[in-house]
């Protein structure tokens, strides 16, 4: 090989751009020179051969995906980032949801008849079948967490590798997203995993040769995240049937999709027709969250970043931008090509699926939707600059992206290193840094270990992990109460309930404060409505002896004569008060 064209060669393997195509053409002593122009087709990604193929997974140099040495790195990588810190407990909100609707679940209660969710049944009834299988325990859980994020890490891997063939930009954007994002069990963890496996399945399924068995499993996984995040999963499902209609000659495959489809929401229909809960769980997930989650959810683009968030929030605008110069290059030759098509569609249901809260938190787990475009564009643009140009974009995009890590990976090492804080539970050990708001969990944590075990609780507002962690018994139906968002109805419901059978009532008083309500929920009309007034008047006046109290937590034990003659006042006019 001639001394320029092993330079060339060098420097595409470096930055992960020789193509299948470039493979033919270097291979075999072949000298062949080409134009200018013709030499940027070659390096794209997008390069189709005679009988349509793009490089494909077979085509591409590298070994095959399930051989990847690299697959299975990046799992490793994500795993080893969050495990050291697998304890850590964020916050009392969200993750509650999950782990206290499976405890629930496990101990006798029927989901949508004895509890109130507005979330599907497939993330409750995976973290219950996980512990049953290996304990209902704090670490048992989070690993399950860890592992979910370590799949996700390897599919983004698997699909930004699908898209450009670019090796070691899909590695780098696998361990960039892994090392930022949260630790905690999340049905949007779920539902991101179910729809990255999805994208793997229908990358291979535009393939050249024909894919049935890789359709179906992109249409059964996409039911899949139907059935946990409900508009995301729907958006997946379009995407998937849309792409498979428009491909030529392609009538099993899509078949095949539809059936895959069908066949997970089919079975939580069976399942919830079984436990009687159909009707309540279409009130519940469906009629309920139109009516009253999305008015107060909206949030601005990228709301509660951090300096350390900036790759996470940059990323889906970055993408469209350079999907946009793509495509101004080669215009309708472009949009030929399927797995361009494919991939934007997995971007767009990323983008969409991150609304009508499309904060930090929310960008994090749709993200890995948006890396097979980003690996494909700018695979595809960095192959049509010249040998410098191309070289120094390299240069600076992985050094962007090890920036990005570096960076993450120091504020990770410096909740590692500290002094931990560590609060035992019933659950199990959590840890946290040292805070107020620590010390104050921590005591709270140690008197509730005092009241007989017997004791019914209610927690309230906004504090599912606490009867989740200390094992008591949460009489509400609802676990979460927000103004906007819980009606009066429920208000007086729960208000009934609580003063019926509770004994004690613990208060995080940090949701109860109207600025931070604000705070939280922009779109929030009225942080303290008359029905919330009404609600927490109630439970002063029969739960009036304050047994702990603290900044941030507060512990009330019930007057033997309260009565639920109380919980009329909840939403009445002023004339009947």
């Amino acid at each position: 090989m001639a001394p320029t064209t092993a330079g060339r060669s060098c420097s595409f393997y470096v930055f992960g751009l020789r193509s299948a195509t470039q493979e033919r053409f270097a291979f075999g002593g072949r000298k062949r020179r080409l134009s200018g122009k013709r030499e940027a087709s070659m390096r794209s990604p997008l390069h189709r051969d005679r009988v349509g193929r793009g490089p494909g997974p077979e085509a591409g140099a590298g070994p095959p995906l399930l051989g990847d040495p690299l697959l299975y790195a990046v799992a490793l990588i994500a795993s080893a980032v969050c495990a050291p810190v697998f304890r850590y407990v964020l916050w009392l909100g969200d993750e509650g949801v999950l782990l206290h609707g499976a405890a629930r679940i496990l101990g006798g209660e029927v989901l949508y008849r004895d509890f109130f969710e507005v979330l599907p049944p497939g993330s409750f009834l995976i973290i219950t079948a996980w512990m049953k299988l290996f304990g209902a325990g704090f670490a048992s859980v989070r690993v399950l967490a860890v592992g979910v994020i370590a799949v996700i890490a390897a599919l983004l891997y698997a699909t930004a590798r699908l898209s450009s063939d670019n090796r070691p930009l899909a590695a780098l954007l696998s361990i960039a997203w892994a090392v930022r994002v949260p630790w905690e069990n999340s049905h949007h963890w779920f539902t991101t995993a179910a729809s990255m496996a999805a994208a793997v399945g229908l990358l291979l399924a535009l393939d050249g040769a024909p894919r049935r068995g890789a359709a179906f499993l992109a249409g059964l996984f996409a039911g899949a995240a139907a059935i946990v995040t409900p508009m995301r999963g729907a958006l997946l499902c379009l995407a998937v049937v849309a792409l498979l209609f428009t491909l030529p000659g392609a009538r099993s495959r899509l078949l095949s999709a539809i059936v895959g489809i069908g066949l997970v929401p089919a079975a939580m229909i069976l399942y919830l027709t079984a436990i009687g809960t159909l009707g309540a769980a279409v009130d519940d997930v469906l009629r309920f969250p139109a009516r009253r989650y999305v008015r107060i959810q909206a949030v601005p683009f990228g709301s509660f970043a951090t300096l350390a968030d900036t790759a996470s929030v940059a990323l889906f605008p970055i993408t469209l931008v350079l999907a946009g110069t793509a495509f101004a290059l080669r215009r309708a030759a472009i949009w030929r090509e399927l797995r361009f098509r494919a991939s934007l569609a997995l971007a767009g249901v990323g983008l969409v699926g991150a609304y009508p809260r499309p904060d930090i938190a929310h960008l994090n787990f749709t993200a890995p939707l948006a890396c097979p475009l980003f690996a494909l564009v700018a695979t595809d643009l960095l192959g049509r600059l010249g040998r410098r140009a191309r070289i120094a974009a390299g240069a600076l995009l992985i050094g962007l992206c090890l920036a990005h890590v570096g960076y993450a990976l120091k504020l990770r090492m410096a909740v590692v290193t500290a002094p931990l804080h560590e609060v035992p539970t019933a659950r199990g050990l959590t840890v946290r840094l040292p805070s107020l708001w620590t010390d104050d969990f921590a005591a709270l944590v140690v008197q509730i270990d005092r009241i007989p075990r017997d004791d019914a609780f209610f927690f309230y507002p906004y504090v599912p992990m606490l009867p989740y962690l200390t094992a008591r018994r949460h009489v509400a139906a609802l676990d979460v109460m927000t103004p906007g968002y819980t009606t009066t109805e429920q208000f007086r419901e729960t208000c009934v309930r609580v003063l019926s059978e509770a004994r004690w009532v613990v208060i995080e008083r940090s949701w109860t404060d109207p600025a931070k309500l604000r705070s939280v929920f922009p779109a929030m009309r009225d942080p303290d409505p008359p029905e919330q007034r009404g609600f927490q008047a109630a439970l002063r006046l029969a739960f009036d002896r304050v047994v702990h109290t603290s900044t941030f937590f507060e512990l009330r034990a019930r007057d033997a004569s309260a009565s639920v003659a109380l919980c009329d006042r909840i939403g009445a006019s002023p004339d009947t008060r």
